[in-house]
């Protein structure tokens, strides 16, 4: 009965940001954020331990956040 999971549900942390679901998990050592994108049904794999140095699924999440915060910034700021 067990699924074949492609990351420990033990560590998992799902965020609205940007308008878009992120899920945030471990997997062998590293924080990988998965999200959809805008226009593309397909979900995006990126890699936060190489990306930003996160550490933990809590620090993953701060850097999700992060970044939607200055990009939110950027664009509000090109006007």
């Amino acid at each position: 009965m067990a699924k074949d999971r492609a990351h420990d549900s033990r560590r998992v942390a799902k965020v609205v940001t940007g308008g878009m679901m992120h899920t945030v998990y471990e997997k062998n050592g590293d924080i990988i954020v998965d999200h959809a994108g805008k226009n593309d049904p397909k979900w995006d794999k990126i890699n936060l331990t190489d990306k930003a140095g996160a550490k933990t699924v809590e620090e993953g999440v701060q850097d999700v956040r992060d970044w939607h915060r200055k990009e939110n910034q950027k664009h509000k700021g090109a006007k």
